[in-house]
């Protein structure tokens, strides 16, 4: 086995024999319904309240575990997720809550938020693709999409962040909007989730990409022009990664051309945010490539090694990115992982969040593609 394959399946074996199992069985909330959001170092469930994005991922972590072979209960695991987002978190107009609380209700004090639409849309997309029409997934998401074009539709493309215009504008929400349409796309031919992704990929090609730099901004004024100040500047290497990513995947699903603008992301991503010494992907940068924040997330090396498989890249630079990701499960209970990696080399301790498993199984699938291959 090459360097890059015996990376790939170490990185399966954790996923298949520890991960899974272990937030099925200590991670659902047995008592409560759903999820818990997080599970301490020492394999203790964390008692916090409950948000849409944790139980939306955990219906993706699980109906992916089952396209990739896993041969536990995913199923199971998938529909206790998606019973729960559905009989708690969807409301009257079809859009989804924020935060529910641990005796089930929702938390008003929490606003609305774009970012929990997104990966309300996503589920529902596992949840048709696994168990078809009996659940009413693909109504559910076209109830939600149908709510987000009639209310939320900015004059400029994309999506205003709440009913009342609050600022700043992020394009973080609208990745996950197109992931999710992408996601539609490759299973409902109904051209509505054709014209969101190609709305959403022309706003990003045209308004959150720096033209000088090739870099992704983050934060954005009401005309979709960059905010001012620091927060106007900041780039996420990560999501650079993940943006090429789903590009290239908007480009092949809809038989276009890639945009060069793929390439200028990881090429940005990796010129100024690889930090070399620990191997690893940081949070944040400026447009000009300094340095914002140096504490790298387990999330961006997920999207790293993404990246570089849809990119192609060489089995060193791939093994490379498995190797900065699989450093964050290195954890004294196999199963869960570190989120934060200080510059000073130390982790931060901290319990595991349930949102991380939603990235690294995105990376365990795309590796499999190469097996595929």
């Amino acid at each position: 086995m090459s360097e890059r394959q015996q990376e790939a399946a170490a990185l399966e074996r954790w996923l298949f024999e520890r991960a899974l199992p272990l937030w099925w069985e200590v991670g659902a909330d047995r008592a409560g319904g759903g999820y818990h959001e997080a599970i301490d170092l020492n394999g203790k469930p964390v008692a916090r309240p409950h948000r849409a994005r944790s139980i939306a991922r955990m219906v993706f972590a699980y109906c992916e575990a089952g396209r990739l072979g896993w041969s536990g209960p995913w199923r199971e695991a998938a529909a206790h997720a998606l019973a729960y987002l559905d009989k708690h978190f969807v409301t009257a107009d079809g859009t989804v809550a924020s935060v529910v609380g641990r005796d089930g209700r929702i938390d008003t004090q929490t606003p609305f938020d774009l970012y929990e639409q997104a990966f309300a849309l996503l589920a529902f997309a596992d949840g048709h693709q696994v168990f078809g029409e009996a659940l009413g997934c693909r109504r559910q998401a076209a109830a939600l999409r149908a709510t987000l074009t009639r209310s939320l539709a900015h004059p400029r493309g994309g999506f205003r962040e709440d009913p009342a215009g609050r600022l700043p504008q992020r394009a973080n929400p609208h990745m996950h909007l197109f992931e999710a349409a992408l996601a539609w796309i490759a299973l409902d031919d109904d051209p509505a989730w054709r014209a969101m992704a190609d709305d959403i990929a022309g706003l990003c090609l045209e308004r959150f990409i720096d033209p000088g730099s090739g870099a992704l901004r983050e934060f954005f004024a009401a005309d979709w022009s960059p905010v001012e100040g620091v927060a106007g500047r900041i780039c996420e290497p990560g999501h650079c990664y993940e943006w090429a990513f789903l590009l290239d995947r908007w480009a092949r699903l809809t038989d276009r051309s890639r945009p060069q603008a793929v390439a200028r992301l990881t090429a940005f991503a990796d010129r100024h945010g690889l930090d070399a010494g620990r191997g690893v992907v940081i949070n944040a940068v400026l447009v000009d490539g300094s340095v914002h924040d140096p504490v790298a997330r387990l999330w961006a090396q997920a999207e790293r090694v993404r990246a570089y498989v849809r990119d192609r890249r060489s089995g060193a630079d791939i093994a490379a990115a498995i190797r900065g990701l699989r450093r964050f499960l290195a954890t004294p209970l196999p199963g869960l992982w570190f989120d934060q990696l200080g510059a000073d080399h130390r982790f931060v301790d901290e319990p595991a969040r349930a949102t991380s498993l939603y990235h690294i199984i995105g990376a365990v699938t795309e590796l499999a593609t190469l097996a595929d291959r």
